[in-house]
């Protein structure tokens, strides 16, 4: 993300802490946040320890990943990983519907268990191998 942008997304929560927190951990929390916002434009390093702070805040932590994903002029991109794992090619039986997923690339494709039918690519239920 970087410290500019972590930063940025910073200032954002610290702004919406009375909406996303219980009044009780309002002052702590600003606190908190405030000290880091702070470190970070005297040039500290300061990622790694936002990143701490919303682990220890699973509000913010929802927060920030809307703000990161949204279309909120922030300049930073969802951290890798988040997608979904593309499905495996899948063969299905013309004669009776029966599915098998190709997991494993170097295995030839079986044929139906049922009727020894040969399975057909389902182009649309899987990925391309």
């Amino acid at each position: 993300m970087g410290d500019a942008a972590t930063i940025e997304l910073a200032d954002r929560l610290l702004a919406e802490l009375p909406t996303l927190l219980a009044p009780r951990e309002v002052a702590a929390t600003a606190e908190e946040l405030s000290a880091l916002i702070e470190r970070g434009r005297g040039g500290e390093p300061v990622e790694e320890e936002f990143l701490g702070f919303l682990r220890r805040h699973p509000s913010l932590r929802e927060r920030a990943a809307e703000l990161v994903g949204s279309e909120s002029g922030l300049g930073v991109q969802p951290p890798p990983g988040l997608g979904r794992a593309p499905m495996p090619p899948r063969y299905v039986c013309p004669q009776d519907g029966y599915e098998w997923f190709h997991l494993d690339l170097a295995k030839p494709v079986p044929t139906c268990p049922n009727d020894g039918a040969p399975l057909v690519r389902d182009h649309e239920g899987g990925t391309s191998p």
